[in-house]
């Protein structure tokens, strides 16, 4: 959430609109909304954007479970009132388990230009193909997808960018996030998704021994941490373990896919 409200989050948004060659209507979409904190970002960052030539944002937040749904709505009413100067900015939430379409009145599914989700691969190899099933129904062929993962099982999570690269959906580094003097002391990770976690790969080995936590004021490699170092980490220590092992990554259809050049590449 804060790389998309941050300076260089803004600047990315605003380049992406750029090249939305000239769509009047920017529809985004949250996968795994839970309390919408990543999708209520996205629409602080798009009301701070001037954007004459885009008429209206239409900003899904989606989930599962009734309970989830009220809860979004409840969050929305409370953190996204922009005044009268953006009302043509729209946030809404909207039921969804992954595998299903969100429909548009001609019973096609909606196709978005930026899909968004965060922490998303945590869950089991089982709902990978219904997530990319999702993703695939719903980008834009010019869309961008702006995934942020919390690695914790990268040979399995690693499944994941495996089938989206079979469908034509090639997921890269987010340069920008990376080199952000705001974050990249925080998400040190410069691994791409086949290296992270993998013991076959030297940068990855040599990211992980290197890489420090503290535990009790006590420094250790991130390699050498166990359960029970965690345990005994404060919040502030625990809060630096987490982000070293977060990346977001960006994607978009293959240039042979859409038989031209991926919409990501030209943003950066």
């Amino acid at each position: 959430a804060q790389s998309l409200t941050s300076k260089m989050g803004i600047e990315y948004l605003t380049k992406m609109l750029k090249h939305s060659e000239g769509d009047e209507f920017i529809d985004c979409m949250e996968l795994g909304s839970g309390l919408g904190t990543c999708g209520i970002a996205m629409a602080h960052a798009l009301a701070s954007i001037e954007t004459p030539s885009i008429t209206s944002y239409q900003i899904v937040l989606t989930d599962r479970g009734d309970e989830t749904i009220a809860l979004l709505r409840e969050n929305i009413d409370r953190n996204c009132t922009f005044g009268s100067a953006n009302k043509k900015l729209s946030v809404t939430p909207h039921p969804l388990t992954w595998g299903n379409e969100l429909l548009t009145d001609c019973s096609a599914p909606k196709k978005f230009n930026c899909i968004i989700g965060s922490d998303l691969l945590y869950n089991s190899r089982e709902s990978y193909e219904p997530l990319l099933n999702t993703i695939q129904q719903h980008l834009h062929p010019d869309g961008t997808v702006i995934l942020s993962v919390r690695w914790r099982k990268p040979e399995l999570e690693r499944e994941f960018f495996r089938k989206a690269e079979k469908l034509g959906i090639i997921f890269v580094n987010w340069k920008e996030f990376e080199e952000c003097e705001s974050f990249k002391g925080r998400c040190p990770a410069r691994l791409n998704w086949s290296e992270y976690g993998n013991p076959e790969s030297e940068c990855s080995n040599e990211y992980f021994l290197k890489t420090n936590v503290s535990v009790g004021n006590v420094t250790k490699s991130l390699a050498a941490i166990t359960e029970d170092d965690m345990e005994c980490m404060n919040d502030e220590e625990y809060a630096s373990f987490e982000e070293k092992q977060i990346q977001i990554y960006v994607a978009g259809y293959s240039a042979k896919k859409k038989g031209r050049k991926r919409d990501f590449d030209r943003i950066s």
